[in-house]
């Protein structure tokens, strides 16, 4: 594989382009939007606790709603879905941004809008799964998972950076009202992808039929996942890394503000150098023909742990920014091949089902995890919750070199997918 497969795949799939264009200019005003959030609250509140509480209501949805959303994914339009949860997310943001503008101080409605835009994302995600390995050929799914990860974080440098200046400059509302305009451009986007949607038999069900089917469908997908040990492995790794991952979602501000005492355009260049390191790493893996993907997915996780390391023993902020770089390198290089095992494993009728289970799995533990790290940075400060995180991942490391199927899985002995039950 090399660079050229990236612009060859942006070239001659207007479904891929399409598609990366939408989520690259979402990732845009996301990362204002979430910068804009997150110092905000802290801002306000100067807890720990809060901040952390605001990430979690985003992921409370995913775990709610996210397996009667893939059930839902598995059923209807993947495209109409989509479309319909970004126009939702950008009317929420719209609505955030106003009422910080108009100088709310009570930070209740952030909780609720930020939660809601979580539901819509719980939407958008399992849509994304199925219809994405239906516009991407077999073969380019590495290298698509690889660039749609790198210009994600690509954004998240621009993103980030420009959102912590235009704080400074104009305020938070400000900043947050770039992700109305952004997620607007990317339903305008993802209606344009050319998708054929095939209705399944259930389509004709009565309103009460369908629900009794939602279940069955669940428990279909959940008994052909159990037959399939890498995949409860993967989605268990998922877990606990994104356990270990809470302070950088929860403690940046903490760290920036009160450990090197340093403005909100340094929060953002801090979390833009995660985007910097995953923009590198995508780029590697775009020079690699990686067939090895388990070993791959291993020493990524132990990239991740010695970024964590390298901010948890920082003296300088510079030092901390680094240890960012190596974490999104290692963040890249074990989430496309991740993917790519699941998208090699999954047949297209169940995956939207299986990617909203995996997702419930992996996320399990994250809105109890952000109020929990909350708590510990206010108890030991964001230096120290950063050496706990370096532990959680290391052992991530040891769990995916234990695991025989994660440690042996080449994509040249990979096969079709099964159909369901098979």
């Amino acid at each position: 594989m090399n660079l050229g497969v990236f612009g060859s795949l942006l070239r001659s799939n207007h479904g891929v382009r399409r598609m990366w264009l939408a989520e690259t200019l979402a990732a845009f005003g996301t990362y204002f939007f979430d910068v804009a959030v997150m110092w905000y609250v802290f801002a306000e509140s100067g807890s720990g606790l809060d901040t952390g509480l605001v990430a979690a209501a985003a992921f409370v949805p995913m775990v709610v709603l996210g397996p009667w959303f893939g059930a839902l994914a598995d059923r209807r339009h993947r495209r109409q879905l989509m479309v319909l949860a970004n126009v939702a997310a950008a009317a929420l943001a719209g609505g955030l941004a106003a009422t910080v503008w108009r100088g709310g101080r009570a930070l209740w409605p952030v909780y609720a809008i930020t939660a809601v835009m979580g539901a819509a994302g719980a939407l958008y995600n399992p849509a994304r799964a199925g219809i994405f390995p239906e516009i991407v050929r077999r073969e380019d799914l590495m290298a698509a998972n690889a660039l749609f990860h790198t210009s994600r974080q690509a954004a998240r440098v621009a993103g980030s950076a420009l959102g912590g200046i235009v704080m400074v400059a104009a305020g938070a509302a400000a900043a947050m009202s770039a992700d109305v305009l952004a997620l607007s451009l990317a339903a305008a986007l993802v209606a344009g992808v050319h998708y054929v949607h095939t209705p399944p038999p259930a389509a004709g069900l009565a309103v009460g039929a369908r629900r009794s089917s939602a279940k069955q469908e669940l428990g279909e997908a959940w008994r052909w996942m159990r037959q399939r040990p890498v995949l409860l492995a993967i989605s268990g790794i998922g877990m606990v890394s994104n356990v270990a991952l809470g302070p950088t979602n929860v403690l940046a501000p903490m760290l920036i503000r009160q450990d090197f005492h340093a403005p909100a355009s340094a929060l953002g260049l801090f979390d833009a150098a995660i985007g910097a390191g995953i923009i590198a790493g995508g780029l590697l893996i775009g020079m690699l023909a990686l067939d090895r993907v388990g070993w791959s997915f291993a020493l990524a996780l132990a990239l991740e742990g010695l970024g964590l390391t390298l901010v948890a023993v920082s003296a300088a902020l510079g030092a901390a920014d680094l240890g960012n770089v190596l974490l999104g390198i290692g963040l890249v290089s074990a989430n496309a091949p991740g993917a790519t095992m699941i998208q090699t494993i999954v047949p297209s009728p169940l995956r939207g089902r299986v990617s909203s289970l995996s997702t419930m799995m992996s996320g399990f533990a994250i809105p109890i995890t952000y109020g929990g790290v909350g708590l510990v940075g206010d108890a030991i400060g964001a230096h120290g919750s950063y050496g706990l995180a370096a532990l959680l991942m290391a052992g991530c490391v040891v769990a995916a070199l234990a695991v025989r199927g994660i440690r042996n899985f080449r994509l040249s002995d990979s096969r079709p997918p099964a159909a369901a039950g098979g």
